[in-house]
């Protein structure tokens, strides 16, 4: 099965520094993904899903230089910038998207990104800490000190990841607060942020596929499985409305609850993929390295390397 599954690069955001709406997260500039994109083309073959799931289907195996190019969130950089950029190239991209409705506001994960844009990390902490009932205030703390053992290399994620997991449910509607009182009605805000329907329609149009990523972005092992089954179902159907499947699905932060692949295979799907690069279990745990990190060239080299 190994020599099946191909390797694949993850993107975000992909958008200059004066782009609406404001942002502060790890991306990369759209002459950055330029360079990457003609890097990458150098030692690698890009594939596209197409091709993936005919090498699933049938067992065969891929060019061991074979690379799935990603992106997550279904962010308007997708449009703006990467669909002429990869057509510019006669490359294809598996976009995952989110089975939004009109009206939806923002995942609780870009809040913290858009907020982010106007706040610095300390003041959005303590902001969340002021609003929060005294117990959970008190968890949240907790939390904090035990990740700051674990993780003390990663200081962002010592106070973003306790509110996107175990706090989602008293965090959101603190963010979604906060983000109405600096920046604007969110409704709007996200308007900007993602992806719009003629939007999608463009990328397919162009040759592009749209696989699945959630409908709210949570961290699926932190969720009921009655809660994982709603997201991945409403995933399905998004995209049922728009092509047969069988679909890819990306796992918002990479988080593999027990039983993702039954339930994911029962909903139609072919592929999963997570945000470790060494994940290669099977096919819906497929690694992906991060095209955000400066150092992702040399890791997929290294990661080639290792197969040869």
């Amino acid at each position: 099965m190994n020599d099946v599954l191909p390797r694949a690069v993850m993107w975000h955001y992909i958008r200059a520094a004066d782009a609406s709406p404001a942002v502060d997260y790890c991306g990369v500039t759209p002459e950055a993904f330029a360079l990457q994109l003609d890097t990458l083309a150098t030692g690698s073959l890009p594939i596209g899903w197409a091709e993936l799931v005919e090498a699933l289907e049938d067992g065969r195996t891929l060019p061991r230089d074979a690379v799935l190019l990603t992106f997550d969130d279904g962010l308007v950089d997708h449009h703006r910038t990467v669909l002429p950029t990869l057509v510019e190239r006669g490359l294809a991209g598996l976009f995952f998207v989110l089975a939004r409705e009109p009206g939806d506001g923002l995942t609780l994960g870009h809040r913290i990104h858009v907020l982010r844009g106007t706040w610095p990390a300390d003041r959005i902490r303590d902001a969340v800490l002021d609003r929060l009932a005294p117990g959970r205030a008190a968890a949240y703390r907790a939390a904090m000190t035990t990740l700051r053992a674990t993780s003390p290399d990663d200081p962002d994620d010592v106070w973003k990841r306790p509110l996107q997991r175990e706090l989602a449910p008293d965090a959101g509607p603190i963010l979604s607060g906060l983000i109405e009182e600096l920046v604007g009605p969110e409704a709007d805000v996200a308007e900007t942020l993602y992806l719009s329907p003629r939007q999608l329609d463009d990328l397919e149009r162009a040759g592009m596929t749209l696989g699945a990523h959630t409908r709210t972005h949570p961290w699926l092992d932190a969720i009921t499985p009655a809660d994982q089954h709603g997201e991945v179902t409403a995933s399905a159907r998004a995209l049922a409305d728009r092509s047969p499947g069988p679909w890819a699905f990306a796992y918002p932060y990479g988080a593999v609850p027990p039983g993702a692949g039954r339930l994911l295979e029962r909903e139609g799907f072919g592929a999963a993929f997570t945000t470790d690069p060494a994940d290669r279990h099977d096919r819906f745990r497929i690694g992906r390295v991060d095209g955000d990190d400066p150092t992702w060239a040399t890791q997929l080299v290294r990661a080639h390397s290792q197969t040869r």
